[in-house]
């Protein structure tokens, strides 16, 4: 059987001929190296028992920081726009993501409003749902 056969294709039909069968049932069955100890003529061994896995105690993991989607309404125009400015930047930029592009300019916003409003300094984090929903203030 050729070595640089892709995964995936179709078995060579000698190799199927050699094991006496017409389909590819029993390849998939067997271990790749059950096959080529078949094809060697030398009987299959069988197979060695998985190692157990060991992971350790869930306290001792370090919790991973995974983002968390976040929606928000914005007119197609400006979406448009921002993904035009993302991927025509991309190269200039360091951002590999439109998720990193926008995480930065927002990031640079919250940092202008701190500076201007809070003197620098964060304000305490909000929960999702914590903002009042329903009509905007002022409307």
């Amino acid at each position: 059987m050729p070595e640089n056969r892709r995964r995936g294709s179709a078995p060579d039909k000698e190799a199927l001929a050699a094991l006496g069968t017409a389909g590819t049932s029993r390849l998939r069955k067997a271990a790749p190296s059950d096959v080529v100890t078949e094809l060697a003529g030398q009987p299959a061994a069988a197979p060695a028992p998985a190692p157990a896995a060991v992971e350790p105690p869930k306290a001792a993991r370090p919790a991973k920081a995974t983002p968390k989607k976040t929606s928000f309404y914005q007119m197609e125009e400006d979406a448009d726009r921002m993904r035009a400015a993302y991927l025509n930047t991309q190269m200039h930029t360091r951002y590999r993501s439109l998720s990193e592009f926008i995480n930065a300019a927002i990031d640079e916003k919250v940092s202008a409003l701190e500076k201007t409003y809070n003197g620098g300094q964060e304000w305490p984090p909000l929960a999702a749902r914590e903002i009042p929903q329903g009509k905007p203030l002022g409307s």
